[in-house]
């Protein structure tokens, strides 16, 4: 019999594909009550997407496997009842919005659904302008959706969804190629759905700090079973734990974790307010000035590398699309052998127009490119391939080979390396990505985070000099963006100069050594990475939020101090001993 306070009720669940020899879901068992946020996390290849499809009712319905359990999506069993019945009160999100969209405008993207709902005309209107306002797209309502960036096309799959209104939303990484106060935003607007409509949330995502601030629960899915379930506050007290499965906690969290400051069983914070309020009963900051000030100093006066010679000089970009979208505005910077360099910006603020741009897929409107000493609109991007490697934001657009194998020793079969090298590259990058024993899987047959982790690997095998990577990290766990990372460190360690675009602030802080603001079009701060993140208020227009630690250190100590990760903190108040 339902049971009205459970929207979804899951017992004894496992599934396994048609295709598959392991089962993918294995023994869950959860309800989730009507009005209730619950997280969902956990590594790449767990089983997340796949147990959403199952709350979604796409699995039995839509997909061919093997089910055992049961699944009730207010009260109805997902094996008995048809899709259009669950589809009336569950929307769900994919991780990729590509998937998506099938219409020839943003308008026409959120109407599309309730069209075939059977809604009114004037229902139809008033619920698009609704969701074109809450994700922030009423200007752009009459673009082609493939037009859009790729954190656009993401809030157009979200608003398709709010715009039916469901009494149950799944979203599987909804926030994974959004800006940080994008997704900043798109939980704002998921915790006042909760509000308004009672509406029962079910969100999976690697960015914990926004999960922990709105979640009621979170479940950790590992390996196909739910090993942990519980309140963020407890959830997150065991860092070692999570961070040894492949997730990331809430640097507040951490910190806390390792001070062994306020380590209350019950009272674990996971925002900035909850470890304020903790510390300030804890420490006296004021006996810290002097300690906070040697580590000022310290932190300000390292010394920078040594510049060595000039590989990239932009002069006065400006690129103009032919629709006539001015994406880049007379920009200018350099870029010298062996250095490290993030990208960062809002959505639609030309990083993915620049990194094309710097490796010849597209010619500059007005100014100049020249990369190497020579012009880039004399250069056919066959010829950069071995000087300059580029990684696309969305890997399908990059991959087309039959098997991951053939994908990797693609290019280098074309600059004529024999097959014996090839293969010692292929098996020696594959191995860094985490991709050995998929030589020949189907690249479409690999998750989205895979995917991205071949699209780097079929460039690194060529051993370029200069690398971009577009977003590198999106859809990877914690384990897999650290792996990336510590690459992509050694890789310049050893000389290779890395430019990367990326919205993950806590990458950027821990790892890249300067970095260029583009906002609209043009450069706002270019700099290094600690200078850039101590103008908070720029950022900010530049919807940039720097990493929760470094905003908890600002504003527990001192404004003018700017930490970019834990370690720098803990060693403020690890060398004073003051609790």
């Amino acid at each position: 019999m339902f049971n009205n306070q459970y929207d979804i009720e899951i017992e004894n669940l496992w599934w396994k594909y048609a295709t598959s020899k392991d089962w993918i879901l294995k023994n869950i068992s959860i309800k989730i009550r009507k009005g209730e946020f619950l997280g969902i996390v956990g590594p790449s290849g767990a089983g997340k997407t796949t147990l959403c499809l199952c709350m979604s009712g796409l699995i039995p319905l839509r997909s061919k496997g093997l089910m055992n359990g049961k699944v009730l999506i207010k009260g109805m069993d997902t094996k008995s009842i048809s899709l259009q019945k669950i589809i009336s009160k569950v929307g769900i999100v994919f991780q990729d919005p590509d998937t998506q969209l099938v219409t020839m405008s943003v308008e026409d993207e959120i109407a599309f659904p309730l069209e075939n709902m059977g809604f009114s005309k004037k229902e139809i209107k008033e619920r698009v302008e609704e969701a074109l306002k809450i994700v922030g797209l009423e200007e752009y309502r009459e673009k082609y959706p493939y037009e859009l960036s790729g954190g656009q096309k993401q809030r157009l799959a979200i608003a398709s969804i709010l715009a039916l209104k469901p009494e149950i939303l799944i979203l599987d990484e909804p926030t994974s190629d959004l800006d940080p106060i994008g997704k900043k935003e798109v939980f704002s607007i998921l915790s006042k759905l909760r509000k308004e409509y009672n509406a029962t949330l079910i969100v999976v995502e690697h960015n914990t700090e926004e999960l922990a601030k709105y979640a009621n629960r979170i479940a950790f899915l590992y390996n196909g079973e739910i090993i942990k379930l519980d309140a963020p506050n407890r959830f997150f007290k065991d860092i070692e734990f999570l961070k040894e499965k492949g997730v990331y906690p809430p640097q507040v969290s951490e910190f806390f974790y390792y001070s062994k400051i306020g380590n209350n069983e019950n009272n674990f914070p996971v925002t900035i307010e909850e470890a304020i309020n903790i510390i300030k009963k804890e420490i006296n900051i004021k006996n810290l000035k002097n300690r906070i000030n040697q580590i000022h100093n310290k932190l300000y006066t390292k010394k920078n590398r040594e510049l060595e010679e000039e590989i990239i000089n932009v002069k006065n970009l400006v690129y103009e699309y032919p629709d006539g979208t001015i994406a880049l505005k007379g920009i200018s910077f350099k870029v010298h052998k062996g250095e490290y360099i993030a990208i960062v910006g809002p959505n639609g603020s030309g990083k993915t127009t620049l990194a094309k741009i710097l490796v010849a897929l597209l010619k500059p409107t007005n100014g100049e490119v020249k990369i190497f000493g020579e012009d880039t609109r004399n250069i056919n991007v066959s010829d950069l391939a071995t000087k300059i490697g580029y990684v696309y934001q969305n890997p399908d657009h990059q991959l087309f080979s039959p098997t991951v194998y053939e994908e990797c020793a693609y290019g280098l079969r074309n600059l004529g390396f024999n097959e014996k090298e090839i293969k010692e590259r292929i098996e020696e990058t594959l191995e860094i990505m985490g991709l050995n024993g998929l030589e020949n899987v189907e690249p479409f047959m690999l998750s989205k985070g895979q995917r991205q982790r071949l699209a780097l690997a079929a460039t690194l095998v060529l051993k370029p000099e200069v690398i971009i990577v577009d977003e590198p990290t999106t859809g990877q766990d914690m384990k897999q963006s650290e792996a990336i990372m510590e690459l992509l460190n050694k890789l310049n360690k050893d000389g290779k100069t890395i430019i990367v675009i990326t919205h993950n602030m806590r990458i950027v802080a821990e790892h890249i050594k300067r970095t260029i603001v583009l906002m609209n079009g043009k450069i706002i701060l270019d700099g290094n990475t600690r200078e850039v993140f101590s103008n908070i208020e720029l950022l900010e227009e530049a919807s940039i939020y720097p990493p929760q630690i470094t905003l908890f250190a600002k504003e527990l100590i001192n404004k003018d101090l700017t930490i970019l990760n834990t370690y720098e903190l803990l060693e403020i108040l690890k060398l004073n001993k003051i609790r």
